[in-house]
């Protein structure tokens, strides 16, 4: 059965590809594709560490509600960008380098991961309600503080502020593309290197440790993982809130036992072909009339209100 996946959503992907780099391309067809290419990089890249980041957070917690995005864990980017700007000034932050930025956003979403979440979860691991309350409230405050300064920096540089804060699928960084293909590939082989025990830690915390999971050690690791790819995506394209949690749910729709291998392959194929796909929609057929971060944002929302009323668990 999962052959018979694999190679459907191999061909998807492959069709998506082909409609974002081809479609209304017309006279130079070399011209096009180096302009498209480096997008179409971002974009899968972008859909890739999405959908491993939320299904490795929500193995963590053991929860299909939860989010890297709902936790709070995006907010520390908008902070740490708000703060930079605020303190050296928008035409000083526009000249720091993209990879002085992306490194330190990594690094501030690492330490922010497991010094916060890596508490929460170990101490609340079985109760996820109240994991869910406290990763909300710790979102609402850093956001507050990041509207709070929002008020404080001038009208020019907080125009700068809210061309980052948002996801814009139409205009990605590019510059760090090979750095973060690299960083991605890295992650994605650890993580197949460690599927299988993976799979023994979704069975919880009690069942892991039983079976000779190190349940600390590797929640760490996965907290690190998380805050790597989310650092990814947001360098890439800006904060994403509903996104994974839609990829994860249509990957349990349609796979609901799947394990962590075969699952990580498939959300990741549909993470691509999402984002692929839909920009190749929003881009070249509708002519960028309505925005694909808008759709997403909204559909995921309602997944996330469905998932929440069934309150499921992995």
């Amino acid at each position: 059965m999962f052959k018979r996946a694999f190679a459907s959503m191999l061909i998807l992907w492959l069709l998506a590809s082909l409609l974002f780099l081809l479609l209304g391309s017309g006279g130079d067809l070399n011209f096009v594709l180096r302009f498209r290419f480096d997008k179409w990089l971002a974009l899968n890249l972008v859909g890739v560490s999405v959908a491993l980041a939320t299904f490795l957070f929500q193995s963590l917690a053991q929860s299909r509600i939860l989010t890297p995005a709902i936790m709070g864990l995006d907010s520390v980017f908008l902070l740490f960008n708000i703060l930079l700007i605020g303190l050296v000034g928008g035409g000083e932050y526009a000249k720091i380098s993209m990879s002085f930025k992306f490194f330190m956003q990594v690094l501030l979403m690492m330490l922010f991961a497991v010094a916060v979440f890596g508490i929460l979860v170990r101490r609340f691991s079985t109760d996820i309600n109240r994991l869910l309350l406290i990763g909300i409230a710790l979102g609402l405050l850093i956001q507050s503080l990041v509207e709070f300064l929002a008020r404080l920096i001038t009208p020019e540089d907080f125009t700068l502020f809210q061309s980052i804060a948002f996801a814009q699928f139409n205009r990605v960084q590019t510059e760090l593309l090979g750095v973060i293909a690299l960083v991605l590939v890295v992650v994605i082989a650890i993580l197949w290197r460690i599927h299988r025990a993976l799979d023994v830690y979704r069975l919880g915390r009690n069942s892991a440790i039983n079976l000779g999971i190190h349940y600390s050690k590797m929640t760490s690791a996965l907290l690190l993982l998380v805050a790597i790819m989310v650092s990814v995506s947001t360098a890439l394209v800006g904060p994403i809130f509903f996104f994974g949690l839609l990829i994860t749910a249509i990957v349990f729709a349609l796979y609901p036992s799947a394990r962590s291998g075969p699952f990580m392959i498939m959300a990741s194929f549909v993470g691509a072909i999402s984002l692929v796909g839909g920009q190749a929609i929003f881009e070249h057929l509708l002519g960028l009339a309505s925005t694909l971060s808008v759709v997403i944002e909204f559909v995921g929302g309602l997944v996330f209100f469905v998932l929440l009323f069934k309150s499921q668990k992995l």
